[in-house]
């Protein structure tokens, strides 16, 4: 879908404006679209800056909230998840595109294996984790870095061989 300045946009981006609790999104603070200034001065992706404050966020800790170690956060009945909080930050309200962010920046599903066999969570419960999504660490943010797609990486090694070999493009 094209956007009004021209460039192409996806539901999984940012909404602007105001998130329903009076914080504005927009710019450099917590909700904003593209890279917020981390607290290290580093840049932190807008995804990711969202993502901490829904945790952070003891309003919703009844769907989303760390779990009791601080190195995993819990989604809880993902529908009304999707439903209720999703719209409030994200031009969406899909849970499987807000997986998929969370997958493209390195975020692993946690499975509980007990005495051999998995363990199914007793109610509509999915945990995510990261090594670098901490409760109190949220200086750990700007190390957490979107996943190059795999034809990129072959093009960029595709170059990068090309100029090793010394091999010439014709024009």
């Amino acid at each position: 879908m094209e956007a009004g300045d021209g460039h192409r946009t996806w539901g999984w981006e940012e909404r602007e404006g105001v998130n329903g609790e009076g914080r504005t999104r927009g710019g450099d603070g917590p909700g904003g679209a593209g890279l917020a200034a981390a607290p290290g001065g580093g840049n932190v992706p807008a995804f990711l800056t969202k993502l901490w404050t829904l945790v952070e966020d003891p309003d919703t800790d009844a769907l989303i909230c760390w779990s009791p170690s601080g190195s995993s956060f819990h989604v809880f009945d993902q529908g009304q998840f999707a439903k209720e909080v999703l719209p409030k930050y994200f031009k969406h309200n899909n849970m499987a595109s807000f997986v998929r962010q969370l997958n493209m920046y390195g975020f692993r599903k946690v499975v509980h294996i007990e005495q051999g066999g998995l363990v199914k969570p007793e109610k509509d419960d999915t945990e995510f984790q990261h090594p670098y999504f901490i409760r109190g660490q949220e200086h750990l943010l700007e190390n957490i870095k979107r996943k190059v797609t795999s034809l990129i990486q072959f093009l960029i090694s595709l170059v990068q061989s090309n100029r090793i070999l010394g091999v010439k493009r014709k024009m």
